[in-house]
Formats: C-alpha cells, structure tokens, sequence
C-alpha cells in the first residue's frame, strides 16, 4: 500500500467513525437511524454555504461558527423524526429515511441554482478560502486534521454512553422500553437528546468532508458514508470505542476498492455490492435482537 491509498484509508475511516458514533447513538436508543445520508449531505451543504460567505472573517470564528451550524441543521432533521415517533407514533426508522430523500433533491436544487459556485461542470458550492481548509497530513492524500477530530468523536460519544446518567439511561431505554418508562426514565428526554446528538454527529461529518477533503459542497458527494457509517456502527456493536477500528477495517475496504476499480477497469459498482454484502450479514443479529424483543412484548 502506498502512502497515498494509506493516507485516503485513514481520511475514509475519519468520515465513518464521525458517520457511525451517530448512527451508535441512536442505536443504542433502540432506533436505526437510516437518514444520515441526507444529514450528512445537509451538514456538508451548511458548512460548505457558511464559509464561503464568511471568506473574510478569522478562520478561528468561520470555522467553529460552520461546524456549529451543520450539527444543528442535521440535528433538526433528525429531531424532527424524533417528534414524529413521540406524538404520531411513527418509525423512526421510516421517516428518517424518507426525511432524507426529501432533503437530498432539495439540496441538489439549491446547488444548480442559486447557491452554485463558478465550479465549470461540476454542481458545487463556491470553493472555501484557503484559510479555511483543514491541515492535510500525508499529501498528496486527502487525509488531514480531522481524523483526529472523529477519535475524538467516537470517544466522547463512548463517554457519553457510557459514564453519563443520561447515557445510560439511554443504554437501558434501547434494550427494554418497558423497563425504563417503569422505573420513571423520560422517554421524552432520551428519545429527544439520542437523536439530536446522532444528527449532530451526522452533520459534523458532512462539514468534516468539506472543510477537509472536497473545499466545496458538490452534489453527490455524501454518496454512501451514511450507509457505510451505519455499518461501521454495527459492526462495532453499536459501541462508538470499536467504530473506530471497524471504521478503519471499512476505509481500509473502500480505498483497496477504489485504487482496484482505477487499475483493473471495473466498475465503481463493486464498492457498493461488497458495502451491501456486508451490511446484510451484520444485520442479521440486529434483526434477530429485534425479532425477540417483539415477541417478549
């Protein structure tokens, strides 16, 4: 491996560790959050719009201020499903996904219309100051500061689950509903503060992907993390300390798959067979966990 495709594995493995610490959260709620699609696309597209407006201020305030933002905008979108499920009694599931393939054309419309920066053929934001771009740590690879940025994620949201009250309450609501609203957990707040932080999360990944690696929103750019940071979540059991090395395990498989397709002329549809192989047998537990946690109601 060179040090260019080892250096992309890291950078892949900093988007999913961000991407799965989110889905983790939510996860461990007892909810699959299936829209961090589109609240990545939405982080990237807030951050992306947000520094290039502010090409003249400190990079010290433009940035914290865009990273800010995008977890907000994807929080809300994931908040939303929350309420959805509180008050209508809809899936979480269902309307986070939909949420998101609502939001993704949206998004898409706004970058070939008036947000489309001077970017030629490409369907892009206006590129961000220079001042703005995350420090690269083995050019010519896209890998920079922020893979240090989603360590720090996964072990805060590792912090969070595990060594807060409202964690693990969080952790206890996720495994049996019934036995948290009993002992007087509020649904309300668990429900509320689970999804919120993984649409955060979700969020920070996209201005991550910006800020670092692209310099610009384009369109498509979120294409398959937010699976792939589902699956990093679960193949780390929905603990976001294991998302990292099954987060470098998958960016390890999306950079070997990559540089293969570039030399061996095949097509990119690989990648996304081999993802979605994966997927389907990690779930099969999780649909199992499921199954009998249904039957016992």
């Amino acid at each position: 491996m060179t040090v260019y495709e080892f250096g992309n594995m890291l950078n892949f493995a900093s988007f999913y560790m961000v991407a799965g610490s989110g889905a983790a959260i939510s996860m461990k709620a007892g909810e699959f959050n299936l829209g961090g699609e589109g609240q990545i696309y939405a982080g990237g597209f807030t951050a992306g719009i947000l520094l290039a407006k502010l090409s003249g201020c400190p990079a010290i305030l433009a940035i914290p201020l865009s990273l800010a933002a995008a977890a907000l905008t994807s929080a809300i979108l994931c908040f939303l499903s929350a309420l959805l499920r509180k008050y209508r009694g809809a899936s979480f599931l269902l309307t986070s996904f939909i949420i998101s393939s609502a939001v993704i054309p949206l998004i898409n419309g706004l970058l070939a219309g008036p947000f489309r920066g001077n970017t030629g053929n490409l369907l892009a934001s206006p590129f961000i100051s220079k001042s703005f771009r995350f420090i690269r740590l083995l050019p010519p690879s896209s890998l920079n500061i922020s893979f240090f940025a989603g360590l720090a994620v996964c072990l805060f949201s590792w912090f969070f689950l595990f060594k807060t009250e409202v964690g693990r309450k969080t952790c206890i609501f996720g495994i049996s509903r019934e036995f948290a609203l009993y002992s007087g957990f509020s649904e309300k707040t668990i429900s509320f503060t689970s999804a919120l932080a993984g649409g955060a999360l979700h969020g920070l990944c996209g201005a991550f992907i910006v800020g670092g690696t692209y310099y610009t929103c384009h369109s498509g750019f979120y294409a398959g993390i937010g699976w792939t940071g589902l699956t990093a979540a679960m193949l780390a059991g929905a603990n976001p300390l294991f998302v990292i090395p099954s987060s470098i395990f998958l960016g390890g498989l999306t950079a070997f798959i990559n540089s293969f397709t570039l030399h061996h002329n095949v097509g990119y549809d690989l990648g996304a067979i081999i993802q979605a192989v994966i997927m389907f047998i990690v779930a099969i537990p999780f649909l199992k966990i499921r199954r009998r946690k249904n039957a016992g109601n």
